[in-house]
């Protein structure tokens, strides 16, 4: 998963870079402000994946919850095999 957010980091330094080019810049302010994009672009890819990641995490944990141990703490008498004082 790095090497993919790596190389669409790349893609949008170099097209950056192209970008800032054609605009006339010097050569170390273009570097430099497609370095800010790259930076920022992978950056933004984490925080996707990440949040990607907890969301697929809380999905899967929310069924496994309601389990019949837990459920069954006490144990269960039947209504029929009380028998109380008074005559029904």
């Amino acid at each position: 998963m790095t090497k993919v957010m790596f190389q669409v980091g790349l893609l949008g330094f170099f097209v950056s870079a192209l970008y800032f080019g054609t605009q006339g810049m010097p050569l170390l302010d273009m570097v430099l402000r497609s370095f800010i994009v790259f930076i920022a672009i992978v950056l933004v890819q984490a925080v996707i994946f990440v949040i990607i990641a907890s969301m697929k995490k809380t999905k899967k944990s929310a069924p496994e919850k309601p389990r019949a141990e837990h459920r069954q703490a006490s144990p269960v008498t039947e209504p029929h095999s009380q028998q109380t004082g008074s005559p029904s």
